[in-house]
């Protein structure tokens, strides 16, 4: 497999190390280690096998309990975006990653990073009033990253990294896909790349990549705006422009003037359940210069490289026994968790910090990919059969495309014929080296993709069965409340 060249092996200490122009540098965390290695890990082959298609049935206890614990979730992952066959071939290479913020702390009174999403949403979307940006630089002078913390609240302490890929075009100007919150800090660092902002780009209709959008236009007006089309919200339908979104031109209906640099395919399956007009619309798009795959929510790579936007302080709360899920549990005996309880010969008290954190970062992650795994006590096993490895994330696996599995297997087929080495989704882990063979194999899992299956994949299951029971118990109930 050919490997992407990396851009910098540098290490720097968290909150140590300072770039010449007083820039705060932080490395991306790794778990255990808490740093980085300068080389990428190797992975070794997994085999999957489909898991069949027809929903478990849930007892009547846990679909109470999934629409408890889910309805937060589930609409963020409808009306938000979710989390987020699987092929172990595809690798994370954070190695030429530098991260860059405007300060050293991680401090919610900082100035810059102060943001109010006005008017609120339906559901709770944090951080509610401040976001701290990372700019990582993964191609010298041509794409960067720029990540932010965002999750639901609930007391649920449920985040990832949500991901603006800017990529500087032979125009000079730049192409932003996805835009984050433009706090003043984000603002700063993209505007330290010297170069202006000509298109944006918002590549799905979900909603917690297009809040962003209308407020990123005010700070950037003389920029160019391109939407995937069937803009929606619910429960009253607003256009775009009522989000601030002034669009240039819609996908597939108008020609931007960037496409000879990108090629873009839309998927487009027919609305779910809850109304007429409700789809899940989303943008792959190929950097031919750098052969970059970019989706939004199709695709993740899990792993034990913590971003750099979740505060330990969320680890910690994530990985105490006696946290508010943990605690909710207990009270419902989920997944027999009392007895689970008792058996444990380690807790969370007997761990050292840096034990706390590997598993408050398992138990997140864990969480926004399937709500809730079999044993988020002792969520090992559940890690090491869901990480390292490109799928799609669970949620949007179970509740978007089992749905509309035609339309998803011919978009992943139109896309697979395109000539790229990495992929860059704008949850967890970025660039993945990875290229169509194991993009296809990530949606193994649907019906229509079984006679394609790579070979040497056949054993095991795309999501453990016993990991899926809490998200098959929401998706029956939204299936039996025609949400989906």
């Amino acid at each position: 497999m050919t490997l992407p060249a990396r851009a910098s092996t540098s290490t720097f200490v968290r909150g140590a190390a300072t770039t010449s122009d007083g820039n705060a540098v932080r490395q991306a965390r790794y778990i255990g280690a808490r740093r980085r290695s300068s080389r990428a890990r190797a992975v070794m082959p997994e085999t999957l096998e489909a898991l069949p298609t027809s929903p478990t049935t849930a007892g009547a206890a846990l679909g109470l309990a999934g629409a408890a614990l889910g309805a937060a979730a589930a609409l963020r992952g409808r009306l938000g975006g979710g989390a987020r066959g699987g092929n172990s071939n595809a690798q994370a290479d954070r190695s030429s990653r530098t991260a860059m913020t405007r300060g050293t702390g991680e401090s919610d009174e900082s100035k810059g990073r102060r943001y109010l999403i006005a008017p609120p949403p339906l559901f709770p979307l944090v951080p509610a009033f401040a976001r701290q940006t990372y700019r990582y630089e993964v191609d010298p002078g041509r794409m960067w990253f720029f990540e932010q913390k965002q999750g639901i609240g609930l007391g649920l302490n449920v985040s990832v990294n949500v991901r603006m890929t800017v990529i500087k075009l032979k125009t000079g100007g730049l192409w932003v896909h996805a835009p984050v919150a433009p706090t003043a800090e984000m603002v700063a660092l993209l505007d330290e790349l010297d170069a202006p902002v000509e298109h944006v780009v918002l590549p799905t209709t979900l909603f917690e990549h297009k809040i962003f959008v209308g407020p990123f236009q005010r700070k950037y007006p003389k920029a160019q705006c391109w939407i995937v089309p069937q803009q929606w919200s619910w429960p009253i339908n607003l256009p775009p422009q009522f989000f601030g979104i002034n669009k240039t031109g819609t996908l597939g209906q108008d020609r931007p003037p960037w496409d000879d640099e990108f090629e873009y395919e839309l998927l487009s399956p027919p609305a779910l359940g809850v109304a007429s007009y409700v789809s899940f619309i989303e943008a792959a798009f190929l950097h031919k210069p750098s052969k970059t795959l970019l989706v939004t929510d199709a695709v993740v790579y899990v792993s034990e490289n913590i971003p750099d936007c979740i505060p330990d302080r969320d680890l910690e709360e994530s990985g105490d026994d006696d946290n508010f899920t943990i605690s909710a549990l207990k009270f419902l005996n989920l997944f027999d968790i009392k007895t689970k309880a008792l058996s444990r010969t380690t807790t969370s008290k007997d761990m050292s910090r840096l034990e706390l954190l590997r598993l408050g970062w398992q138990r997140n992650a864990l969480q926004a990919l399937y709500f809730g795994p079999n044993d988020l006590l002792s969520p090992e096993k559940s890690w090491r059969d869901i990480t390292n490895r490109l799928i799609v994330a669970p949620v949007v696996g179970t509740l978007v495309y089992e749905n509309v599995p035609e339309p998803v297997n011919e978009w992943a087929r139109r896309v697979a014929k395109w000539d790229f080495n990495r992929i860059v989704p704008c949850h967890f882990d970025a660039p993945i080296r990875a290229g169509p063979r194991e993009f296809s194999a990530a949606f193994s899992f649907l019906p229509s993709s079984r006679p394609e299956k790579a070979k040497g994949r056949g054993g095991g299951k795309y999501y453990p069965n016993e990991d899926m029971i809490l998200l098959r118990g929401v998706a029956d109930f939204l299936l039996n409340t025609g949400v989906i």
